[in-house]
């Protein structure tokens, strides 16, 4: 009988259960999403809703230290809490969602996705370097060198023809 006995083993000790779950759920919040066996999702399920929910309802200060003791990255943490605060807003549990996808071959172990009700893009917006300005930037800085090429070369020519002169 498993009577008050607290969550799942995974087959592992509790360490790697602790650091399996941590690595689940970081990278639940960096991608949106995760593929992976339907043990594991409803193990790590917990874990997420318990963030997402302190994220919306606690101050932003708890909230923040909360998150970066999973994320270990502040510039993440910042960003993680802004964008889930925006798409959720006042809702305060029920963020996940399980999708059966295949069973695994093998071991015939179900994988499932496990996402957020709604789309969540936590990565910063790319800038796009256009190529143009590297061209031009090149350029202008090949016209500068050759520019001081040939003050140099004037400067030598000055100082022989002074020489020549004074002689």
């Amino acid at each position: 009988m498993r009577h008050r006995m607290f969550g799942k083993k995974l087959g592992r000790n509790f360490d790697e259960r602790r650091s399996l779950l941590k690595s689940l759920t970081r990278s639940m919040f960096t991608h949106g999403s995760i593929q992976t066996t339907e043990a594991k999702v409803k193990a790590v399920i917990p874990m997420v809703e318990h963030l997402g929910n302190i994220i919306i309802t606690k101050e932003e200060l708890t909230a923040k230290r909360e998150l970066f003791k999973i994320l270990q990255d502040q510039t993440w943490v910042n960003r993680v809490v802004s964008t889930f605060k925006s798409v959720f807003g006042e809702q305060n549990s029920n963020f996940t969602t399980i999708q059966k996808i295949k069973r695994r071959y093998g071991d015939d172990a179900l994988i499932v996705k496990l996402s957020f009700i709604k789309t969540i893009d936590f990565k910063a917006p790319k800038v796009e370097v256009v190529k143009k300005d590297k061209k031009e930037a090149k350029k202008a800085s090949k016209k500068a060198s050759k520019k001081v090429v040939v003050e140099k070369e004037k400067t030598v020519k000055k100082i022989k023809e002074a020489k020549k002169e004074s002689k």
